[in-house]
């Protein structure tokens, strides 16, 4: 057998029943990915219209005496995005949308137990972490560092549990030992 059947026969077979961690991140990447997706269209849709709606937010926002916990929040949040110019929110907007179907695609395939989808989310997850602690080390944030933990989390259980890469003997020895 060549390796490139090898790999065509490892990526398309079916995994075992998922379990309750796997579960949880198909949630998370079903959630994750439908609100990303949904701004990523929102802002494809009607940029112009977003960049003034944020805009006249953060004004009214500045305007308030009594800046409580979410309008501040709301302001650090949305005062960027108002400083955008439309070709910008149409930038990130693409890039909202295909990050959204990436997230997606992760959950699909995992609720359909498929192995690729296994190798797609650690893979997609090991290229999120740098940029993940980039931003932990420029401010750490309660939200940055959870965020950060998680997606290490989730990289290192799929990995291991699921024999990726040929940890613990790979794909021939896990049937045996899980």
């Amino acid at each position: 057998m060549t390796f490139w059947q090898k790999i065509k026969r490892e990526l398309g077979r079916e995994t075992q029943p998922v379990d309750t961690v796997v579960r949880l991140i198909i949630l998370e990447r079903a959630i994750r990915g439908s609100l990303v997706f949904v701004l990523g269209v929102a802002l494809l849709t009607r940029s112009r219209s977003v960049v003034l709606l944020v805009r006249q937010w953060v004004a009214e926002l500045d305007v308030n005496p009594e800046r409580r916990l979410i309008p501040r929040l709301l302001i650090t949040v949305l005062r960027p995005i108002g400083q955008f110019s439309t070709r910008i929110v149409v930038l990130i907007g693409i890039g909202a949308l295909l990050f959204g179907m990436l997230e997606l695609t992760e959950a699909i395939g995992l609720a359909r137990r498929r192995r690729w989808a296994e190798y797609l989310t650690v893979i997609a997850g090991c290229i999120g972490i740098p940029l993940e602690v980039s931003e932990v080390l420029s401010r750490q944030t309660p939200v940055r560092v959870s965020i950060l933990l998680i997606n290490v989390a989730i990289v290192i259980y799929l990995a291991w549990q699921k024999h990726l890469f040929g940890l613990r003997g790979g794909v021939a020895t896990e049937t045996e030992t899980s």
